[in-house]
């Protein structure tokens, strides 16, 4: 019996500073990890995962399926943002799902946005592992709004 397996979200934030970074990684179809020089678990991130992209202070605007697992940049080349490999110790392929032209808004209360337990802590890492069920809430908002088009 072939068992399918389950299906990891990740919040991928984009800082006000940088929003440029989201045109570079879909030239290039990878999204970097911001590292600086740490070490990485590589294997937190697989083929088949799937990654909601925030736009800080905005909203989550995107959806993307990992077409591969996450992996050390060998090159410049593979971590084309500022800082290459340096700053980006990993990176992830990925094919763009649904992507709006305007954030979706989400209120905030106690820190967290309102009906999921994703805190403004964790929109601040960067890249962090959200559970099904909060994801399944942004994703379900994104379908509904790019329907909407």
């Amino acid at each position: 019996m072939v068992t399918q397996q389950s299906i990891n979200w990740f919040v991928c934030t984009i800082s006000r500073q940088a929003p440029h970074n989201w045109d570079i990684a879909k030239q290039f179809g990878v999204w970097g990890i911001p590292t600086s020089g740490r070490k990485v678990s590589l294997d937190q991130a697989v083929k088949g995962d799937m990654l909601l992209f925030y736009f800080a202070s905005k909203g989550f605007f995107a959806a993307a399926e990992l077409t591969g697992a996450m992996k050390q940049p060998a090159s410049k080349e593979e971590a084309p943002w500022a800082g290459g490999i340096y700053r980006y110790g990993a990176i992830m392929p990925f094919k763009i799902k649904i992507e709006l032209d305007s954030p979706i808004v989400k209120p905030f209360v106690d820190n967290k946005i309102v009906g999921t337990s994703i805190s403004t802590t964790a929109l601040r890492k960067g890249f962090v592992r959200i559970s099904s069920s909060d994801a399944q809430i942004i994703y379900s908002e994104l379908i509904k709004s790019a329907s909407a088009k």
